[in-house]
């Protein structure tokens, strides 16, 4: 029983860390649009 405790919180922040990764992507992917559609609007 022990083992499977020290796994768990293990698979926890390796799937925090997914996560956390994930949302910054997101944020880097939003900013970019962002300036391409302020760039394009600028351009017009």
């Amino acid at each position: 029983m022990g083992t499977k405790r020290n796994k768990k919180p293990v698979h926890g922040n390796r799937e925090e860390e997914k996560a956390n990764r994930l949302i910054k992507y997101m944020c880097i992917v939003l900013v970019l649009l962002a300036i391409l559609m302020i760039v394009a609007f600028s351009v017009m």
